[in-house]
């Protein structure tokens, strides 16, 4: 037994005549262990030697041998990070049950240069019984170690990413906060033409449940100006319909009530707004995230759809309001550059008059690329989140990758009933399809993008 002993512990390439007393660290490794086990254990254990960044074991590599780490020290997981587990000499390394194997989850790379005994499953099924139970006893003490480490190691990294948060929502909501609420800010709001009223009772309808589609119909039919309005946007090469559409009523049965609305309040919209390149560019952008965003709504069986729906309409708003100030204001521009666009456009339909919780959504759109669900409201909760996820799904069909790395996308997910799936999956195998069944109802745009 000595003899094994010295030669797991020499150095590669030298030898050492005579035998010698087991070291400190070589006999803790299994205390309580009889001579005569620690044989047993030799004659089915195989010594290795690694080298300053040789590597035990890999991630996701099969997991069926037993660790003892005799010298040296071995680290698992990133070998630079501070927080990684390290393991030296008496200490276990075990990553399966002793009867069925497992998968290491990470890589176990040998930080110095490192002497480790390995025991195989099959050679742990094969011992005795009682020395079977003493490896189990012992691989179940060393595994409660990792466990405790790993739960203080966890409430570390909450701690920190709580702090991270916090200085992040500082970083992004304190540039230009308060802005809108000055009398600059609202001096131009007063120069902003506000929705007709009848767009707005129309809104207002819409988003009340209790609306019926023929009430819907009394209002845009006695109010002519609605009525041109929709017949003339619905008849443009933007929709590509094949006849030509001449009632309110022929609207609706064709593209569906909301689609009517969604035409509506994007066409007042642009009478409001300066015809800029910029407000074409958010027009077109509007129609087809609130599609998007009304579908969504519907296949997460979450929120209001028809809600959804005008957040979308009047997401980027807020944009067009940043470039007016900027072209009343050139020299201020590196200041208004500072402006949040969402409290702006949110402010700007404070002014109108417009619902509570469509301002206030549309005031936090941005909090997930920040933010976890549990730092918004209740009241806005599901309406930004189905806002957020609908923006990056329409990137994705345009053939973008989202800008906004997703550092809470998980959180949303789940939030929205759709834990552990990706959102690619929830576009093409669940929105998408859904999409497709209604292709006339879209502007050609996304059409285009889904007939395929």
């Amino acid at each position: 037994m000595r003899n094994f002993w010295k030669h797991l512990t020499a150095p590669r390439g030298e030898t050492r005549p005579g035998p010698e007393p087991l070291h400190a660290e070589q006999t803790t490794a299994f205390p309580d262990l009889p001579e005569t086990e620690m044989v047993r254990l030799h004659n089915r254990a195989l010594p290795l030697r690694l080298a300053s960044g040789d590597v035990l074991f890999r991630a996701d590599s099969r997991a069926e041998r037993l660790y003892v780490i005799i010298t040296g020290e071995i680290v698992i997981g990133d070998t630079t990070a501070p927080d990684a587990e390290r393991f030296g000499p008496g200490d276990w390394i075990c990553e399966f049950d002793l009867t069925q194997p497992g998968i290491h989850a990470a890589t176990a790379t040998a930080l110095t240069h490192s002497q480790v005994l390995a025991l195989e499953r099959s050679a742990i099924v094969d011992l005795e019984p009682t020395l079977r139970d003493y490896l189990r006893h012992r691989v179940h003490q060393f595994s409660l170690q990792r466990l405790y480490r790993a739960q203080r190691r966890q409430a570390a990294l909450a701690r920190h990413s709580r702090a991270l948060t916090d200085a992040l929502i500082a970083a992004r909501t304190s540039g230009g906060a308060g802005f809108a609420e000055t009398e600059t800010a609202r001096q131009l709001f007063a120069k902003v033409p506000a929705l007709p009223i009848s767009t707005t009772a129309l809104l207002n309808k819409m988003l009340d449940e209790r609306t019926t589609k023929g009430e819907i119909v009394e209002l845009v039919t006695m109010d002519p100006a609605l009525t041109s309005t929709l017949l003339k946007s619905i008849n443009s090469p933007y929709y590509g319909l094949q006849h030509q559409v001449t009632s309110v009523s022929h609207a609706i049965a064709l593209l569906g009530h909301n689609a009517v609305y969604q035409v509506i309040m994007t066409e007042s919209m642009r009478r409001s707004l300066p015809n800029t390149e910029l407000f074409t560019d958010i027009h077109q952008r509007a129609i087809e995230l609130s599609h998007l965003a009304f579908t969504l709504a519907q296949t997460l069986a979450v929120g209001r759809p028809a809600e959804v729906a005008t957040l979308g309409i009047l997401a980027d708003i807020g944009l067009v309001i940043n470039e007016l100030l900027k072209r009343v204001n050139p020299r201020l521009k590196p200041l208004f550059d500072l402006l949040d666009p969402a409290e702006m456009g949110a402010a700007l339909l404070r002014s109108w008059h417009l619902p509570t919780v469509v301002c206030d959504s549309l005031h936090h759109q941005h909090h997930p690329e920040f933010a976890p669900p549990a730092r918004l409201s209740e009241t806005v909760r599901d309406n930004v989140a189905v806002l957020y996820l609908a923006r990056r799904l329409l990137a994705r069909l345009h053939g973008h990758t989202p800008s906004d790395p997703g550092l809470f996308l998980e959180a949303y997910l789940a939030l929205l009933g759709r834990a552990g799936i990706s959102e690619v999956e929830l576009l093409y195998e669940q929105l998408v399809p859904r999409l497709r069944a209604q292709l006339r109802q879209l502007p050609r745009s996304l059409a285009e993008r889904l007939d395929g």
